[in-house]
């Protein structure tokens, strides 16, 4: 498990589960928090954790930033063996029920997608930051699932398996229609040779997104763009901008 940050406080949760999600109609949930000021969400991605972002929350929280850190359910601290889109939504509000609104929310690959599709949902927060994100929950369990070696039909099964888990068809989340409604101002930042999630659709999404900066980089992957320090600064700037 990951020790603590000097100054992190742990807050324990307890989320609601959608539809009829497998670990149980309740999951506790650990959240970390650290530093004084603005409030700023951060929100890791799959097979991630809070302590992703602590090159991100260390100059934040210099910068006079409060931050508020879930490990999703089935990640790091947390309870639950299983996570899903739908499922991720309800701890995101329910860590806003705890902090407030938010001056800045961020997410990093899938964290970015369950962010984006809490907004839709009514999740309070002034300015955007997505990293390496996912834009249609549908294709990234299809790609998930490929890699896992199934194909075809079990593939579907496994589209309405979730659709009755958690009452929302992965299809119909999708960061393409859901982008046409926001109105925060979104940095997206996507390194061109991540081969986990390809910048194509993200980029196309920050079209769509009125008033979104686009910002391609270029041999930082999926993940080292977390602690990569033109990124971070970049971050840094646009949350102060707020």
């Amino acid at each position: 498990m990951d020790t603590l940050t000097k100054g992190e406080t742990e807050i324990s949760l307890l989320v609601t589960a959608p539809g009829n999600w497998p670990d149980g109609a309740e999951i506790l949930v650990n959240l970390r928090r650290r530093g004084d000021g603005p409030n700023v969400l951060l929100v890791h991605g799959w097979e991630g954790a809070s302590s992703d972002f602590r090159a991100i929350g260390d100059r934040l929280v210099a910068a006079g930033f409060t931050l508020w850190s879930p490990d999703l359910p089935g990640h790091g601290r947390s309870g639950g063996e299983r996570l899903s889109i739908p499922l991720a939504v309800r701890v995101l509000h329910a860590v806003a029920a705890e902090a407030g609104p938010f001056a800045l929310a961020l997410g990093h690959s899938i964290g970015g997608a369950c962010l984006v599709h809490a907004l839709a949902e009514g999740l309070a927060a002034e300015r955007i930051v997505l990293l390496a994100t996912p834009t249609h929950y549908g294709n990234f369990v299809r790609t998930a699932s490929a890699q896992a070696g199934l194909k075809g039909v079990a593939v579907e099964a496994l589209m309405e398996l979730l659709n009755d888990l958690t009452g929302e068809h992965p299809d119909w989340i999708d960061m393409r229609r859901e982008a046409t409604a926001v109105r925060q101002p979104a940095l997206f930042v996507h390194s061109t040779d991540d081969r986990i999630v390809s910048s194509t659709a993200a980029e196309e999404v920050a079209s769509i997104w009125r008033g979104a900066q686009w910002v391609a980089v270029n041999g930082l992957g999926h993940r080292r763009l977390l602690e990569d320090a033109d990124v971070v600064a970049r971050i840094v700037a646009f949350a102060r901008a707020g």
